[in-house]
């Protein structure tokens, strides 16, 4: 098992950890996601509507939204705070972050709900350092929630909100 102490060897930036497990101990609910571009993924800020480099060669080449999801975890010797991107939040979510962002934007109060509904949940994490190796946390390279009855965020929501999945939102979008 590599150790993320102080120490920055080659080996402990290559291997990834698996905890035996882990615990929600809070979930960041300031911002979820981030814009990019839907052609090379490349981040866009708040105010570009297009890539600048895609657009180039195709007009109107759009834009969507991605997961950014920090969450502080306990494990069985430490509280630490990681990051779970697109791919590894959409299983705790269960839905794009494009999906979301719809959500959210016809039930903003879902927004704090998410920490409360991941709090306590057990999940096996495996976590990585970024491949640059200068982020501020550890990123989750996969997730398996532990609980036999996890539902994903997102179908609880639709549940307590008596929502039907895939009903049409009101079209104001908000990461």
């Amino acid at each position: 098992m590599a150790s993320y102490g102080a120490s920055s060897s080659s080996a402990a930036a290559e291997n990834p950890w698996t905890p035996p497990y882990c615990s929600v101990v809070a979930v960041d609910t300031s911002a979820f996601c981030y814009r990019v571009c839907s052609i090379c993924e490349r981040t866009l800020s708040d105010t570009a509507s297009n890539c600048p480099v895609c657009s180039r060669r195709i007009p109107n080449a759009g834009s969507k939204h991605v997961y950014r999801l920090l969450v502080s975890v306990g494990t069985v010797d430490r509280v630490m705070v990681v990051v779970c991107f697109d791919r590894v939040a959409r299983v705790l979510m269960g839905c794009s972050a494009d999906d979301w962002t719809d959500f959210l934007g016809a039930h903003p109060s879902a927004r704090e709900k998410v920490g409360e509904l991941l709090q306590g949940e057990m999940l096996r994490m495996t976590l990585s350092r970024s491949r640059k190796g200068n982020a501020e946390h550890l990123r989750v390279a996969s997730v398996v929630p532990l609980r036999a009855g996890f539902r994903p965020v997102i179908d609880r929501l639709r549940r307590l909100y008596g929502v039907e999945a895939g009903a049409p939102s009101s079209g104001h979008r908000g990461c």
